[in-house]
């Protein structure tokens, strides 16, 4: 157990050098082709995550009808769930805008970002609308609140696999 920095450390004095040699020995093709290659695994690790997230959002809404209605309404909690889940909608509308609209394209990935944000905030109030229950009514509100935050996702997954 000793040995292991040791080793490690031989092992990178070692290869270090080789690869900047074989580096140098490549031409500029090459390194084009590595850098495309790159950007499209971050792209494709993009897309993986903003389709994970948007099936969170569509497992939850699944998961929400199990809820049973109750006599109680609980309208408190599930009007201001479908409210704030509105502005990730509206801010996604911005980034949709912006591929048609040149002078809105430099705000693309910032309401993008943005809207993942609120969306976030906006799942964790319908969640706990849901938690709290309501009656029919609250419920409908809940589930809708819970579809559109996730709005944000469903459209990144499709915005970043155009660069794939």
């Amino acid at each position: 157990m000793r040995c292991l920095p040791a080793l490690v450390t031989t092992f990178l004095l070692v290869q270090i050098p080789a690869t900047i040699a074989g580096l140098s020995a490549l031409d500029l093709d090459r390194l084009r082709e590595i850098l495309r290659r790159i950007v499209e695994f971050i792209a494709l690790g993009g897309v993986a995550l903003a389709l994970l997230c948007g099936l969170v959002f569509l497992l939850t809404w699944v998961l929400s009808h199990l809820r049973r209605p109750s006599d109680q309404s609980r309208r408190w909690l599930s009007v201001p769930a479908a409210t704030i889940a509105w502005v990730p909608v509206l801010l996604t509308g911005v980034a949709a805008a912006g591929i048609f609209i040149p002078a809105l394209a430099p705000f693309i990935l910032r309401s993008f970002a943005l809207a993942v944000v609120v969306a976030a905030g906006a799942w964790c109030v319908s969640v706990a609308a849901l938690i709290a229950g309501g009656t029919r009514r609250d419920l409908r509100r809940t589930r809708r609140a819970i579809i559109l935050a996730g709005t944000p996702w469903y459209c990144l997954v499709v915005y970043l696999a155009t660069y794939l």
